[in-house]
């Protein structure tokens, strides 16, 4: 496989896989290696000086690929750290493409003022305000509710859909949506889709935005399908066989995911 001609895709877990469906939907002819940081999850809990580090390690394993184009399919990681990345690796060579500054614009419009956008996110997202400042770009007229929703992602991780606290936790953040009468309700972390079937259960479906679709458009307008046959590598750097269990909603994924090592953050 040449990886000079191939898209990254870099996530904490398996949430990222849902960009990666709907870039293999716009771009099927292209070549992907996914990488999930499976070891650190969640991001979300995590502080940025850790996530920077993780998000190093992964950009720096993608240029020794060969890997030029790089997609962030991780809320966390496009709130608290792109603009460092952006700064350190595009002049190495890397194009990056980050999800909440693609997804903003598309999810305000269709609204009118006074209208509310809630944002499903984990706590580290939510608190740097990101959604809410682009989404103000866009139209400073909406009012955006920032819900952390920690715990979403182990849910999905450990595949805990059916647990009494998993529903209890869902049901709560959903009744802030509703208190919030809100006329879209962002999926602000990759994960998130994963659990729209339970999310639905309380709050119309139609009114739930996935921002991965934008992500997908924003990378398609410059990076066009080609007569190849599309490919996919996975890589992640905890358990491969829990990887591809955790997987299954979004990717039956076949071929063997390779585990890879990343240098570890010191506390000290």
């Amino acid at each position: 496989m040449t990886y000079s001609d191939t898209i990254g895709v870099m996530d904490s877990g398996v949430g990222g896989l849902t960009v990666l469906s709907e870039l293999v939907k716009v771009l099927p002819s292209s070549k992907y290696i996914y990488l999930g940081d499976t070891k650190n999850l969640p991001y979300g809990s995590k502080t940025k000086d850790e996530i920077l580090f993780f998000n190093r390690n992964i950009l720096n394993f993608f240029l020794t690929l060969g890997v030029k184009d790089i997609a962030i399919a991780c809320n966390t990681t496009s709130a608290l750290t792109y603009e460092d990345l952006k700064k350190e690796f595009t002049p190495k060579g890397l194009r990056i493409f980050p999800l909440i500054q693609s997804a903003a614009y598309a999810a305000a419009q269709g609204l009118e003022a006074g209208d509310c956008i809630c944002v499903l996110s984990t706590v580290a997202t939510a608190k740097s305000g990101k959604y809410a400042n682009e989404i103000h770009k866009a139209n400073p007229c909406l009012k955006v509710c920032e819900i952390p929703c920690p715990g979403f992602v182990e849910i999905v991780e450990n595949r805990l859909y059916d647990t009494q606290e998993s529903k209890k936790l869902i049901e709560e953040k959903m009744n802030i949506v509703l208190e919030n009468k809100a006329k879209r309700v962002i999926l602000g972390c990759t994960h998130y889709p994963y659990l729209l079937d339970m999310f639905s259960k309380y709050v119309p479906r139609e009114i739930f935005f996935n921002p991965a679709g934008s992500l997908a458009k924003s990378i398609c307008s410059v990076i066009k399908n080609t007569d190849d046959i599309g490919d996919i590598d996975f890589y992640v750097t905890g358990d491969p066989c829990e990887f591809k269990k955790s997987a299954k909603l979004f990717f039956d994924i076949k071929k063997e995911v390779k585990k890879v090592e990343m240098p570890q953050f010191n506390l000290v």
